[in-house]
């Protein structure tokens, strides 16, 4: 059976990529398959604590978490402002990728800051991935990342049998020092590296991401029973007179959000936003509830995907079946003819959706065409909806709200999880459709939740850093737009006019990518001061509580404020909570994103050797970034300083389909490339990036 994919919020709208589904600060602030991950959480943490400076002549000690690249590392900056420091030496040997340390930095005569580590303050995980070698000191597991030397292997599991060159699970028992390096049992030898499943498996491992669920929970999951029972419903609002759809992408297999429209006195409508009521069966402090806290989110990934939530719920109970009633919160909200929200309401509820929408599907009914076994006040709700979306859509962006035009790529995988074609998805008006509503239903919840001064988690996402904006400008007076204004004091309005610049221009992809990388990335958050890309003073996450735990704890508060109680989420401070879910995050989008790389690298391994054309879309220290045709691939050619948009001609030289590589060089047609498509790196790249720092950054 193939897997289920992310729907809505995976599309390229600006609510979806600073809002919707989101790896490693200094990536892509984006949020859909086609965009790296995001960016770690700003919110305070007593956990976490704030970042600490103490002088000590020219040097300063910082703290913060790892950015491991082997050789290298960064450590990210938590100030406004900051820069992240370069780190290098035998120092890199003490930390492994997302360790906190306390270093010793300074700053460098070119303005960039470097330093060494002195100390690991707290661990990121407790187990490690690599390969799996013999020597004559016994067997050692040899990291990909993290740190370099290899951990020495101190026994095998039960069961568990040593394989030469395959990947494995060491679960950590001595921590590296200056003295010695790693050492731990291996509790999982996952097989050899050339198997693609087996790859994509390793990189999941190595963010602690595991497929498998506890006995206790699957069990705790199964008592529920696979039926809805009427006594289950008692005391809920029945809607089960009112045309009530879903509408998702044709491979979804849980459909945990529908939609109603009704017709109100003089030209209102209600619309009606009902997302399943996880919370009625994850009950706070229960085996569930833990578990669903530790993965944060569901992975999405070409051949699979890690639910948050067992099958029994996520693909049963929780999944908005047609036919079946199912358990709702609902979110009614009356709007007028110019989108204005004139009334808000929530809900407990029960629902039976009427019919099981495709975006295709959706999309015939709006371009007035038929589509087969629609019940009549279906179609007709539908049809509305397309016309309610419309102006929703222009009441956001008149407030500001920035809508990206990116493409986005799904890779089609065989049962073995090999790739077998890249296809790109196309964006539909029925997309937007759903977009719309589930951007307001989030606002409206978020909304109600803060008039009642109610504890919640924000989807926060702050105005963009100022040096990030005239560096972008920079770049796009480079490629030909006027964007100087973005810099005033309107950056909403400025960066809506230069995406009309780029509307229908050969390099629009580009223009927008580049305009996505300068935003901050959105996280979760206790305090809030709005949503940037959204353009609105309240938003939370609200709408797929069976695959993000930030939306789960929303649920709760609504609950709680139906009841007229205050939610306190347990034991989970709101702090912590912010800060573990933006990690989880963080993890889960670096995992799917890995994945389509190795993926797409796979398919490439049969292209060694032509001629390609391509796109320039990001200049490193390392050379160019190129973009090759419609395939979304990315590959570097060394040492070329080209402008971003450039278009150029390469040849692919070699892939590490295992790393998700691919090497370019320049080819016979590019020999001609006139000067003005030159780049040449500026003094700001070099001490923002550092060596590779681009390709990093990017993911």
């Amino acid at each position: 059976m193939r897997p289920h994919f992310r729907k809505h919020e995976r599309r390229q709208s600006a609510g979806n990529r600073f809002g919707g589904q989101g790896g490693t600060k200094r990536h892509n602030p984006g949020e859909s398959p086609s965009q790296k991950p995001p960016a770690r959480s700003t919110a305070n943490s007593a956990d976490r604590g704030e970042q600490r400076l103490q002088r000590t002549g020219q040097e300063t000690i910082l703290e913060g978490v790892v950015q491991h690249h082997g050789s290298f590392a960064f450590l990210l900056t938590e100030t406004e402002g900051g820069s992240d420091v370069f780190l290098r030496g035998r120092s890199l040997d003490l930390a492994m990728d997302g360790d906190r340390v306390r270093a010793k930095t300074r700053r460098e005569a070119n303005g960039r800051f470097s330093g060494e580590i002195i100390c690991v303050l707290k661990r990121a995980r407790t187990s490690m991935v690599g390969i799996l070698k013999h020597s004559p000191k016994g067997w050692a597991v040899f990291p990909e990342k993290g740190f370099a030397p290899p951990a020495q292997v101190s026994g095998f599991a039960p069961k568990v049998k040593p394989a030469e060159g395959a990947f494995a699970v060491l679960q950590v028992t001595r921590w590296p020092t200056a003295d010695a390096g790693a050492a731990g049992t291996v509790t999982e030898v996952l097989g050899e590296p050339d198997n693609v499943r087996v790859r994509i498996t390793a990189l999941l491992r190595a963010r602690d991401i595991i497929e498998d669920f506890p006995k206790e929970v699957l069990a705790q999951s199964s008592a529920f029973g696979s039926q809805l029972e009427s006594a289950q419903w008692k005391g809920r609002e029945e809607l089960f007179g009112l045309p009530i759809v879903t509408i998702d992408g044709a491979d979804a297999k849980d459909f945990d959000d529908a939609v109603s429209l009704e017709r109100l006195g003089g030209d209102m409508v209600r619309l009606g936003v009902h997302i399943a009521d996880v919370g009625h069966y994850v009950k706070t402090g229960s085996a569930l509830d833990k578990e669903a806290y530790l993965r944060g989110t569901s992975v999405y990934l070409p051949d699979r995907v890690v639910p948050m939530l067992p099958p029994a719920l996520s693909n049963n109970l929780c999944s908005l079946v047609p036919g079946q009633p199912r358990l709702t919160l609902s979110a009614f909200m009356d709007i007028n003819t110019a989108g204005k929200v004139t009334r808000r309401r929530l809900a407990q509820t029960v629902i039976r959706s009427c019919r099981r929408f495709t975006y295709e599907e959706v999309q015939s009914l709006l371009d007035g065409q038929k589509v087969g076994a629609v019940p009549r006040a279906a179609e007709e709700a539908v049809t509305r909806m397309g016309e309610l979306a419309a102006v929703l859509y222009k009441v956001r962006v008149k407030r500001g709200a920035l809508d990206f035009n990116l493409p986005e790529y799904k890779i089609e995988t065989d049962a073995q999880g090999r790739p077998l074609r890249v296809v790109l998805r196309p964006r539909l008006q029925s997309h937007r459709l759903i977009e719309e509503f589930m951007l307001l239903a989030n606002e409206s919840v978020a909304t109600e939740l803060m008039a009642a001064k109610m504890p919640f988690l924000h989807r926060r996402h702050d105005a963009p850093d100022p040096k990030k904006l005239k560096a972008l400008a920079e770049t796009l007076g480079d490629m030909g737009l006027s964007a100087g204004h973005i810099l005033g004091g309107n950056t909403h309005k400025g960066l809506q006019e230069v995406l009309c610049q780029a509307q229908g221009n050969p390099l629009e992809d580009i223009i927008n990518s580049l305009i996505v990388r300068s935003m901050r990335q959105a996280v979760y958050s206790p305090q809030s001061s709005g949503h940037f890309g959204i353009a609105a003073r309240a938003y939370s996450h609200f709408t797929s509580p069976i695959r993000r735990y930030p939306d789960l704890m929303t649920h709760r508060a609504v609950t709680a404020l139906l009841f007229g109680k205050r939610e306190n989420h347990g034991s989970l401070t709101l702090d912590k909570a912010g800060v573990h879910c933006s990690e989880r995050e963080r993890a889960a989008a670096e995992a799917e994103h890995k994945a389509v790389d190795i993926l797409r690298a796979e398919l490439f391994k049969s292209r060694i050797g032509s001629v390609m054309n391509g796109t320039v879309t990001a200049v490193t220290e390392s050379g160019a970034f190129v973009r090759l045709g419609d395939t979304g691939a990315e590959g570097l050619l060394r040492g070329a300083r080209l402008k971003p948009g450039a278009k150029i001609s390469v040849t692919i030289t070699a892939v590490d389909a295992a790393k998700g590589q691919i090497d370019l060089s320049s080819s016979a047609q590019q020999a001609n490339i006139p000067p003005e498509a030159r780049w040449q790196v500026s003094r700001r790249d070099n001490r923002k990036h550092g060596p590779g720092r681009g390709r990093g950054r990017r993911r």
